[in-house]
Protein backbone atom coordinates (compact mmCIF):
# COMPACT_ATOMS: atom_id res chain seq x y z
CA UNK A 1 0.00 0.00 0.00
CA UNK A 2 1.03 3.59 -0.21
CA UNK A 3 0.09 6.87 1.44
CA UNK A 4 -1.55 9.92 -0.07
CA UNK A 5 -2.53 13.31 1.27
CA UNK A 6 -5.28 15.69 0.21
CA UNK A 7 -6.44 19.08 1.51
CA UNK A 8 -9.79 20.78 1.74
CA UNK A 9 -8.62 24.37 1.34
CA UNK A 10 -10.99 27.24 2.05
CA UNK A 11 -10.07 30.84 1.35
CA UNK A 12 -11.27 33.88 3.27
CA UNK A 13 -14.09 34.38 0.72
CA UNK A 14 -15.50 30.93 1.54
CA UNK A 15 -14.34 29.43 -1.76
CA UNK A 16 -12.68 26.00 -1.98
CA UNK A 17 -9.66 24.81 -3.96
CA UNK A 18 -10.31 22.03 -6.45
CA UNK A 19 -7.94 20.41 -8.94
CA UNK A 20 -8.88 19.08 -12.32
CA UNK A 21 -6.52 16.48 -13.72
CA UNK A 22 -7.31 14.31 -16.70
CA UNK A 23 -10.89 15.56 -16.52
CA UNK A 24 -11.33 14.35 -12.92
CA UNK A 25 -12.05 16.67 -9.99
CA UNK A 26 -9.84 16.03 -6.99
CA UNK A 27 -8.75 17.89 -3.91
CA UNK A 28 -5.18 19.20 -4.07
CA UNK A 29 -2.53 16.81 -2.79
CA UNK A 30 -0.76 13.67 -3.88
CA UNK A 31 1.49 10.82 -2.86
CA UNK A 32 3.80 10.78 0.12
CA UNK A 33 7.40 10.09 -0.77
CA UNK A 34 9.21 7.21 0.94
CA UNK A 35 9.31 7.81 4.71
CA UNK A 36 7.77 11.29 4.30
CA UNK A 37 5.33 12.19 7.10
CA UNK A 38 1.86 13.07 5.78
CA UNK A 39 1.95 16.63 7.14
CA UNK A 40 5.24 17.32 5.34
CA UNK A 41 3.84 15.72 2.19
CA UNK A 42 0.75 17.94 2.08
CA UNK A 43 2.87 21.05 2.60
CA UNK A 44 5.17 19.98 -0.27
CA UNK A 45 2.29 19.03 -2.56
CA UNK A 46 0.45 22.32 -2.04
CA UNK A 47 3.62 24.28 -2.74
CA UNK A 48 4.11 22.29 -5.96
CA UNK A 49 0.47 22.35 -7.11
CA UNK A 50 -0.63 25.81 -5.95
CA UNK A 51 2.57 27.75 -5.35
CA UNK A 52 1.42 28.41 -1.77
CA UNK A 53 3.59 27.79 1.29
CA UNK A 54 1.95 26.71 4.52
CA UNK A 55 3.18 26.02 8.05
CA UNK A 56 2.41 22.80 9.97
CA UNK A 57 0.21 24.75 12.42
CA UNK A 58 -2.05 25.85 9.52
CA UNK A 59 -3.46 22.33 9.11
CA UNK A 60 -6.24 20.49 10.88
CA UNK A 61 -6.36 16.75 10.23
CA UNK A 62 -9.87 15.76 9.19
CA UNK A 63 -9.67 11.97 8.76
CA UNK A 64 -7.82 9.05 7.19
CA UNK A 65 -9.45 7.12 4.39
CA UNK A 66 -8.36 3.59 3.53
CA UNK A 67 -9.29 2.33 0.08
CA UNK A 68 -8.69 -1.04 -1.55
CA UNK A 69 -9.35 -1.43 -5.27
CA UNK A 70 -8.81 -4.62 -7.27
CA UNK A 71 -8.82 -2.96 -10.68
CA UNK A 72 -6.93 0.35 -10.51
CA UNK A 73 -5.15 1.46 -13.68
CA UNK A 74 -1.46 2.14 -12.97
CA UNK A 75 -0.21 4.88 -15.30
CA UNK A 76 3.45 4.01 -14.79
CA UNK A 77 3.12 0.37 -15.83
CA UNK A 78 0.08 0.88 -18.09
CA UNK A 79 -1.62 -2.08 -16.42
CA UNK A 80 -4.52 -2.90 -14.10
CA UNK A 81 -3.37 -3.64 -10.55
CA UNK A 82 -4.79 -3.92 -7.06
CA UNK A 83 -4.26 -0.73 -5.07
CA UNK A 84 -4.35 -0.23 -1.31
CA UNK A 85 -4.14 3.42 -0.29
CA UNK A 86 -4.32 5.32 2.97
CA UNK A 87 -5.16 8.97 2.38
CA UNK A 88 -4.92 11.60 5.11
CA UNK A 89 -7.27 14.53 4.54
CA UNK A 90 -6.48 17.93 6.03
CA UNK A 91 -8.37 21.20 6.30
CA UNK A 92 -6.66 24.55 5.94
CA UNK A 93 -7.88 28.12 5.62
CA UNK A 94 -5.89 30.67 3.67
CA UNK A 95 -5.89 34.27 2.56
CA UNK A 96 -3.30 33.45 -0.10
CA UNK A 97 -3.94 33.17 -3.83
CA UNK A 98 -2.71 30.50 -6.22
CA UNK A 99 0.74 31.53 -7.46
CA UNK A 100 1.15 30.04 -10.94
CA UNK A 101 4.77 31.27 -11.17
CA UNK A 102 5.73 29.28 -8.05
CA UNK A 103 4.02 26.04 -9.07
CA UNK A 104 6.20 23.02 -9.85
CA UNK A 105 3.99 20.48 -11.63
CA UNK A 106 5.21 17.00 -12.53
CA UNK A 107 5.37 15.91 -16.16
CA UNK A 108 2.40 13.62 -15.47
CA UNK A 109 0.34 16.53 -14.13
CA UNK A 110 1.25 18.64 -17.15
CA UNK A 111 0.31 15.79 -19.49
CA UNK A 112 -3.06 15.44 -17.70
CA UNK A 113 -3.73 19.22 -18.08
CA UNK A 114 -3.65 19.78 -14.31
CA UNK A 115 -5.41 22.95 -13.17
CA UNK A 116 -6.35 24.19 -9.72
CA UNK A 117 -8.71 27.00 -8.83
CA UNK A 118 -10.93 28.32 -6.08
CA UNK A 119 -14.67 27.86 -6.62
CA UNK A 120 -17.69 28.64 -4.48
CA UNK A 121 -19.21 25.84 -2.42
CA UNK A 122 -22.22 25.39 -4.69
CA UNK A 123 -20.01 24.98 -7.78
CA UNK A 124 -17.67 22.70 -5.83
CA UNK A 125 -20.54 20.39 -4.86
CA UNK A 126 -21.76 20.33 -8.46
CA UNK A 127 -18.27 19.40 -9.68
CA UNK A 128 -17.83 16.73 -7.02
CA UNK A 129 -21.22 15.19 -7.79
CA UNK A 130 -20.48 14.80 -11.51
CA UNK A 131 -20.06 11.25 -12.75
CA UNK A 132 -16.47 10.64 -13.89
CA UNK A 133 -16.81 6.86 -14.22
CA UNK A 134 -16.22 7.10 -17.97
CA UNK A 135 -12.66 8.32 -17.26
CA UNK A 136 -9.75 6.05 -16.29
CA UNK A 137 -10.03 5.48 -12.50
CA UNK A 138 -12.77 8.12 -12.42
CA UNK A 139 -15.14 6.11 -10.26
CA UNK A 140 -12.44 5.78 -7.56
CA UNK A 141 -11.96 9.54 -7.40
CA UNK A 142 -15.75 10.00 -7.34
CA UNK A 143 -16.02 7.60 -4.38
CA UNK A 144 -13.33 9.45 -2.43
CA UNK A 145 -14.90 12.82 -3.19
CA UNK A 146 -18.27 11.62 -1.90
CA UNK A 147 -16.68 10.72 1.44
CA UNK A 148 -15.39 14.31 1.74
CA UNK A 149 -18.79 15.71 0.75
CA UNK A 150 -20.54 13.61 3.41
CA UNK A 151 -17.98 14.07 6.21
CA UNK A 152 -16.90 17.66 5.66
CA UNK A 153 -18.83 19.75 3.16
CA UNK A 154 -22.40 18.90 4.17
CA UNK A 155 -21.78 20.13 7.71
Amino acid sequence: HFRKVRAVIENTSGDFAISIEGGKCIFPGGKCEKDEPPLMAIMRELKEEMGISFEPCDFYELFELETIYDDFFDYRTQSIKPRHTITTYYYVQTNKSIDVDSMNLTEGEKKQNFKVSFVNKSDLLTMLNEDHSNLENGRFFDEENQVVVERVLKK
